[in-house]
C-alpha cells in the first residue's frame, strides 16, 4: 500500500523535531530518518512554492521568496556537512516552503 502524503502538521512536527535535534547530537538512524522525511517534504513544496514566489508583484518580496526556493533545492544536493546545521537548516527550509505552498493554495481557493 502506498504511503499517505505528509500533512501540513507532520510537516511542522518534523520541522520541530529537527530543530530539537539539532540542539543535541543529531546522529544515528533517528537523525537520518527526519533528514530523509524533510528531503521529501521539499520535494513536494519547492515547485508550488516557486510558483508564489514568481507571482509575487513586489520585487523585493519576489527576489527573497526565489532565493528561499533556490536555497531549498541546493540543500536537497548537499548530503554532507555538519549534521546539526544540516537538521536546522532543512528544517528551516520547510517552514518557508510550508508558507509559501499555503499561499498558493489559498489563491487558488479564492478563485
Amino acid at each position: 500500500m502506498p504511503e499517505a502524503s505528509p500533512t501540513s502538521t507532520d510537516m511542522g512536527r518534523d520541522v520541530d523535531l529537527a530543530l530539537a535535534l539539532a540542539q543535541g547530537r543529531p546522529t544515528g538512524p533517528a537523525a537520518d530518518e527526519v533528514r530523509k522525511r524533510l528531503r521529501s517534504h521539499i520535494w513536494l513544496l519547492v515547485d508550488p512554492a516557486d510558483e508564489y514566489a514568481k507571482d509575487l508583484a513586489d520585487s523585493r518580496a519576489r527576489d527573497i521568496a526565489t532565493a528561499t526556493v533556490d536555497h531549498a533545492r541546493g540543500l536537497l544536493r548537499d548530503q554532507g556537512g555538519d549534521p546539526a546545521a544540516m537538521l536546522r537548516l532543512l528544517g528551516k527550509a520547510v517552514y518557508h516552503l510550508m508558507r509559501y505552498a499555503s499561499q498558493v493554495q489559498r489563491h487558488g481557493q479564492q478563485q
